[in-house]
């Protein structure tokens, strides 16, 4: 009875883990035009921190660019951003903050630019732009697209634009797959750290977050960032299941020649379940909860995908229509200019009054 106990207490966990699992909900955040929205974040030396951006949906049919920038120490690291000018020691953590990346901050964060890595303070100060426009698009279809972007200048005898002619204040990166844009530092002068994000042109919803390795178990090998929370809680579940069933050794009958023929029967019977036994159920189980994180993370992913495509129809739709309306005015310009350049024609020729 005990090993089938034991089978029901797994089973009973696992399901109590993934219906817990099922309620947490990842936080979105809506940033308006020309505004930031920002998170902060307090990180130790030596810790690995991956900063994570995705824009899930872009409102008024605006088109998923981000101005995502990611920063630190904006506060908390004296050594860095130098002892505070009202020697309040006991001011708030909004105050610190706010006296840090509006005075502080400013001053220090161009500081290791140009120097060798030894001799870097450990600064980060990182800004790009990142398009999710074209994300989800085949590698054929975007080498398509940047052949056909080509032609028409060779066609016309100017060439492609050299790297001057076009110059970006910022460097655009264009997503190819529809996932968040991560990048894993290495925190070096520990304090508080912030990722931003800002929209030009139209609202985003994003999802941004910084995950800390110390947090989440490390770094996780496939992707080479800190682990998700849904990895993370995937490990768990195996860690937990094996913790239930723990391996012993095979307990063997008693090489008691005389014992009676009830006595054996009464043991074969009490060895039927094993806890050996288990593994194949523990094996299957751990089959069962990798399967359901994938079913999860592919169900975010088609949900980030219909996102997408979603916000792309909507865009081509509304194209489509500014563009009849402007073609249908366009005909009738063109219409009117044609009748009235026929009548003043006709009424000024007297030979078809004669």
């Amino acid at each position: 009875m005990r090993p089938l106990l034991a089978l029901l207490l797994i089973i009973r966990q696992h399901l109590a883990v993934q219906g817990g699992d099922a309620e947490r909900v990842q936080l979105m955040y809506k940033v308006n035009q020309k505004q930031t929205e920002c998170l902060y974040d307090h990180f130790e030396e030596g810790e690995v921190v991956t900063f994570s951006v995705f824009v899930v949906e872009a409102l008024m049919n605006g088109k998923p660019i981000a101005n995502i920038k990611y920063e630190g120490p904006v506060a908390g690291n004296s050594a860095v951003l130098g002892e505070g000018t009202n020697g309040d020691e006991t001011s708030s953590l909004g105050r610190e903050l706010r006296a840090g990346y509006d005075t502080k901050w400013p001053k220090v964060k161009d500081s290791d630019k140009n120097k060798r890595f030894d001799q870097r303070i450990g600064v980060i100060n990182r800004q790009l732009i990142v398009d999710w426009t074209h994300a989800g698009e085949s590698e054929d279809a975007m080498a398509a697209r940047a052949e056909m972007q080509k032609n028409p200048y060779r066609d016309s005898g100017r060439g492609p634009y050299s790297a001057k002619e076009k110059e970006l204040p910022l460097r655009t990166v264009t997503q190819a797959k529809i996932e968040p844009y991560q990048e894993t530092r290495v925190i070096k002068a520990r304090g508080y750290y912030r990722v931003c994000v800002a929209s030009e042109y139209h609202p985003l919803v994003v999802e941004m977050d910084m995950r800390c390795g110390s947090k989440l178990g490390g770094v996780d090998q496939d992707t080479g960032h800190v682990f998700t929370e849904e990895k993370r809680q995937l490990l768990d579940d195996e860690e937990s299941i094996d913790f239930k069933v723990i391996p012993i050794e095979e307990r063997q009958l008693d090489a008691n020649t005389y014992a009676t023929s009830n006595a054996e029967m009464q043991k074969e019977i009490e060895n039927q379940v094993r806890e050996q036994d288990l593994h194949a159920t523990t094996a299957q189980m751990k089959h069962l909860n990798t399967l359901v994180s994938e079913m999860k993370k592919f169900q975010q992913e088609m949900h980030h995908r219909i996102k997408s495509h979603e916000a792309s129809a909507r865009r081509n739709y509304e194209g489509m229509i500014w563009s009849g309306k402007l073609e249908t005015l366009l005909y009738f310009v063109i219409m009117g200019a044609q009748i009235y350049t026929l009548r003043s024609w006709l009424l000024s020729n007297t030979l078809l009054g004669k």
